[in-house]
């Protein structure tokens, strides 16, 4: 007897199979939709042959041309540029060192550093083959040596945009106020760039992948050891980013270590205001307004006090009372406490102790100490409030005294104690 045929079933199983794609186009369509991709691929694939025949285009050397207007450019033109759309436009008050044509002059310089780079190259060349020298190099670089250049230099100008308009995007378009976070995601890109420029750069060089991690190993561990203190101050840089201990535009208390800067405690210091805090150091500005920088290095092992995030300022007094007046003390300290207590600006317990009492007995007054906590932390602000409550606290002792404490220079062997009985 014949066998049983199988196809019917295996025609019913692949029929009932459920399908991946939910929407099927028509044929007509989807075939249109894939001639249109493929066009566009070529045309993709076109642009890219065309631009890697110009890239590899060599330069001649009556080409020096257009290195000397392109430096003329950099050093004249884009300043002429920007006084011209200045006159032209006199709302626009962005001033020079903010605007787009400045910050154009790095992107500027590192292309005429690639054709600078390039020519040389390229004419180089010419002369080594003509001494018949070109065989004592590689035929991949010198092959590959325009794609490597210019894949290093579009790979440092998205680095340096990045950089520079990163943080505005997160502010404007993500939402992003907090500066440190904009530090951070902006440092966390440039190196990512930086990164893959560096290495996208070698491998279109011609440099194989494990020659690059062999190389990436002990040029790292080479380049850590010869630039200690770069690598210190870059981790110091990183660390201030993350750990956010201050952020720019913020006070901070900065003592000195060994001369290489000034401290806070000298008068013309003061608190430092934090300008900037870049990848190798911070821009500090103290009371004087001269411009410091610190290592971010230092700031690893250094006792920082930030001023700016204090929730409260303390307030401290000693009042002088005469020894006469020491049965009015109970009654001082306590119109001083409750004087402190109703004022608006003073933070009181159990968050903050306001503390009055007699702390000392001198030989010529009786000494009153008061601490209070002001919730007022704005400098300005803070000093009126403070002299508005010592002026306060004056007019209390003031009433319930006989008078000022004044200083009294004993002689040697004289007693001035008023409360020891005549001849004792």
């Amino acid at each position: 007897p014949a066998a049983p045929s199988r196809a019917a079933p295996a025609a019913t199983a692949t029929s009932n199979k459920p399908s991946p794609n939910l929407f099927q186009l028509p044929e007509g369509a989807r075939k249109s939709l894939d001639d249109f991709v493929i066009n566009r691929a070529k045309d993709v694939r076109g642009v890219m042959n065309a631009i890697d025949d110009n890239v590899n285009d060599p330069w001649d050397i009556e080409d020096v041309w257009l290195i000397v207007v392109w430096h003329f450019a950099i050093v004249k033109g884009r300043r002429k540029v920007y006084d011209y759309l200045k006159e032209r436009d006199p709302e626009n008050t962005v001033e020079w060192e903010r605007s787009f044509w400045n910050w154009l002059g790095g992107p500027m310089k590192v292309i005429g550093g690639l054709w600078i780079g390039m020519y040389l190259w390229d004419n180089g060349c010419r002369v080594g083959e003509l001494l018949e020298m070109s065989a004592f190099l590689p035929t991949t670089i010198m092959e590959q040596f325009d794609r490597g250049m210019y894949t290093l230099a579009g790979g440092i100008i998205a680095t340096m945009a990045t950089d520079n308009y990163l943080p505005e995007i997160l502010t404007d378009r993500l939402g992003v106020k907090d500066s440190s976070t904009k530090l951070v995601l902006t440092r966390l890109a440039v190196v990512t760039g930086a990164l893959c420029t560096a290495i996208s750069s070698a491998l279109v060089f011609g440099l194989p992948p494990k020659s690059l991690l062999g190389f990436g190993g002990i040029g790292g561990l080479t380049f850590g050891l010869a630039a200690k203190d770069l690598v210190s101050n870059f981790i110091g840089g990183s660390m201030l980013a993350i750990m956010r201990p201050f952020s720019p535009g913020e006070k901070i208390y900065l003592m000195a270590v060994g001369g290489r800067f000034r401290g806070t405690n000298e008068p013309s210091v003061g608190g430092y205001l934090v300008k900037e805090i870049g990848w190798y150091q911070t821009t500090l500005i103290p009371k004087d307004t001269r411009p410091t920088t610190v290592p971010n290095g230092f700031f690893l092992g250094a006792n920082v006090i930030n001023i700016s995030r204090q929730t409260a300022r303390i307030i401290v007094a000693n009042i002088r009372v005469r020894l006469d007046d020491a049965p009015m003390i109970p009654k001082m300290t306590e119109e001083i406490t409750t004087y402190l207590t109703d004022h608006p600006s003073i933070i009181n317990p159990p968050q903050r102790p306001i503390r009055v009492h007699c702390r000392d007995i001198k030989d010529d007054h009786l000494a009153i100490r008061v601490e209070t906590h002001c919730s007022v932390v704005k400098k300005d602000p803070f000093l009126q409030v403070q002299q508005e409550l010592l002026l306060g606290m004056f007019d209390i002792c003031k009433k319930n005294s006989t008078g000022p404490a004044w200083t009294v220079l004993n002689t040697v062997g004289e007693d001035n104690r008023p409360w020891l009985p005549e001849g004792k």
